[in-house]
């Protein structure tokens, strides 16, 4: 989860934005992490949204991609409409992306 931070600013910035909040829904996988894990991530980086564990790498695999951090964004009928491969430095600019993918 070193994408945790981003994400949680991102998530806070979306949250902010009424219609935004409508379409954006928010969820975290926890690639090759077990509950136990996932439990600590999420506390220790106050993770308002659900994270799953994933500890066989199941949606990875699911995806075929590996290794993780990867943000996707998915329309209501579970196209991918937008990603974003490794770490992001600057939540302002996926808001911009993904306000330009969701209108």
């Amino acid at each position: 989860m070193a994408q945790a931070p981003g994400l949680n600013s991102l998530y806070s910035m979306v949250q902010q934005d009424a219609n935004l909040r409508k379409q954006i829904k928010f969820l975290a996988v926890g690639q090759e992490d077990d509950e136990i894990k996932v439990k600590m991530w999420k506390a220790f980086h106050k993770i308002p949204f659900p994270l799953f564990p994933d500890p066989k790498a199941t949606f990875g695999e699911a995806i075929k991609f590996h290794p993780y951090p990867i943000t996707m964004v998915f329309d209501k009928e579970g196209k991918i409409v937008w990603v974003h491969v490794g770490l992001f430095e600057n939540p302002e600019e996926v808001l911009k992306a993904l306000k330009s993918v969701l209108k």
